[in-house]
């Protein structure tokens, strides 16, 4: 039962990872009305005994539902209004998060009710509660905007990675192929990544494996990603 003269205040991570070449969002199953049974962000109430900031409520939400508690993560927006949630007027901040999908040690609780799915399902096969849709939608938005100029995608890779794989976790976030000799040159340019010294052995000739050295935020090259021509 909830005062009507409340305002229910929330927190909902919007966590993506790619996987197999696709760009995934990690949604949890709601065991409770409303939308019981329905497929949901990973976020829910903040426990204001528990919780001094909303970076503390992110962190307790993320550990409590996927048992993950490291991972980049920046603010998308705040969302509010009286029909957003049935039990009342609402707010929730939301926010996008990247991690690499190898980094994901669910609980076992949250392994019977979180899973990873393709973004391309939203608003098609999955049935999602509350405003999580548009949320979902805008955080998409969000990181291809910012993947065009930024860096945002290396939050994908593991510690060490080819130009190979990056480019690939950018093709997956943007939705085209991106002109491999450019996206290299970019790269190299950029000062923010090194050489390991360690090659990654395949088909073709080893290929070297890199680590971004700048753990600063987000780096921001200088015009857009190009993408291949036909």
């Amino acid at each position: 039962m909830h005062n009507n003269d409340w305002v229910l205040f929330s927190v909902d991570p919007v966590i993506f990872t790619v996987k197999n070449g696709s760009l995934k969002i990690l949604l949890s199953k709601r065991e409770n009305e409303p939308f019981k049974g329905s497929w949901g962000l990973p976020g829910g109430r903040v426990d204001k005994k528990a919780c001094i900031d909303l970076k503390a409520a992110l962190h307790l939400k993320l550990k409590q539902k996927t048992g993950i508690d490291n991972m980049f993560f920046e603010q998308l927006g705040t969302y509010g209004n009286e029909s957003m949630d049935p039990r009342g007027w609402s707010v929730t901040t939301a926010y996008l998060a990247l991690v690499h999908h190898e980094d994901i040690h669910l609980n076992n609780n949250a392994k019977e009710l979180a899973q990873w799915h393709d973004v391309e399902s939203i608003g098609k096969s999955v049935e999602l509660g509350f405003w999580h849709e548009q949320i979902i939608k805008d955080a998409v938005q969000r990181l291809r905007d910012k993947s065009l100029y930024t860096d945002l995608p290396v939050n994908f890779m593991p510690s060490e990675f080819t130009y190979a794989m990056l480019r690939e976790a950018y093709e997956a976030v943007l939705g085209f192929q991106v002109v491999r000799q450019a996206f290299t040159a970019r790269m190299e340019r950029s000062g923010i990544f090194e050489d390991t010294g360690k090659r990654l052995l395949g088909s073709n000739r080893p290929s070297p494996l890199y680590r971004k050295t700048n753990h600063s935020g987000a780096y921001i090259f200088a015009g857009q990603i190009k993408e291949v021509t036909k």
